[in-house]
């Protein structure tokens, strides 16, 4: 059967969009058909015959250039292509440089096997004649839909690398916020620690001879200086009237110093060693909130 020549390609999709070729090669004949990314299937002559014959791999070479230089012309780009061939067929595709270069041309490329396909069908006995209305019925719509799960597959893949490159950069950013929040607490946690000028002024106002057991060095590290403090040993107990001055002064600080001085001895073991002064007795046990 014989169709009038087509100088070019009829109006199938827009210039640009993807295409997918189904060639059908068996006995000394190609076919071929387009298949749209809308699932539209439509014969596309080949030199101006629905089924050019072919003597030699010369001249599947030949009808594939003219193929493609049709499409191409036409603004279509190649997703995929389906040679359908018997062993004659097939034969002529495995021949030394009878492919070479083909499957560059399209995203999927591949050869189905013709009495593996006339089998799944169950069309061995269906007249030759009858056999395109067979594949534009039921084998070429079944290709599409192999079309749509590989592009699909595509989209799988791409969607997945793009969640691993978000995982991967959501990760960064939650390790450097993770690394800001601990130079924050570092920093939050140098703010609150208890001044050591304020605790050498004070801390004589409230417990008897406290630097000879809570030495220089101890409060240095525990305020977090390098250096140690300057303190005299034996540090002298202060007079009666530096006394009532400095426990006057202690009671005139804000409440949270009071109590930051008080509880930053509390929590050290040396505690138990010290002893409060009788006159600030009422004055600790109710800021260490005994």
């Amino acid at each position: 059967m014989s169709a009038s020549p087509a100088s070019r390609l009829p109006a199938f999709d827009a210039p640009g969009a993807s295409t997918s070729l189904v060639l059908l090669l068996t006995n000394g004949e190609l076919s071929a058909w387009r298949l749209s990314r809308s699932g539209a299937v439509r014969r596309q002559p080949i030199r101006g015959e629905d089924r050019l014959p072919i003597r030699d791999r010369h001249g599947v070479r030949s009808a594939w250039d003219d193929l493609t230089s049709l499409l191409h012309s036409g603004g279509e780009a190649l997703a995929s292509v389906h040679w359908l061939a018997d062993a004659w067929g097939r034969g002529l595709l495995a021949e030394p440089g009878a492919a070479n270069g083909w499957s560059a041309d399209a995203a999927l490329w591949q050869i189905l096997s013709w009495e593996w396909l006339t089998g799944r069908f169950g069309w061995e006995a269906a007249a030759p004649e009858a056999l395109g209305a067979l594949l534009e019925g039921s084998l070429l719509p079944w290709l599409a839909s192999a079309d749509d799960a590989a592009e699909r597959a595509r989209m799988e893949q791409s969607r997945a690398r793009e969640h691993a490159s978000e995982s991967e950069r959501l990760a960064s950013e939650r390790a450097a916020l993770e690394q800001e929040n601990a130079q924050l607490r570092q920093q939050h946690a140098a703010l609150q620690q208890v001044d050591a000028e304020r605790l050498v002024t004070y801390l004589p106002a409230l417990f008897i001879n406290v630097f000879s057991v809570l030495g220089s060095h101890e409060i240095a590290l525990l305020c977090g200086r390098i250096e140690p403090l300057n303190l005299p040993n034996p540090y002298p107990e202060p007079t009666d009237e530096v006394l009532r001055v400095q426990q006057r002064r202690l009671r005139a600080l804000p409440r949270a110093l009071q109590r930051q001085i008080v509880q930053f001895v509390s929590d050290l073991p040396h505690r138990q060693r010290l002893q409060v002064r009788p006159e600030m007795r009422e004055l600790v046990a109710d800021l260490e909130g005994v």
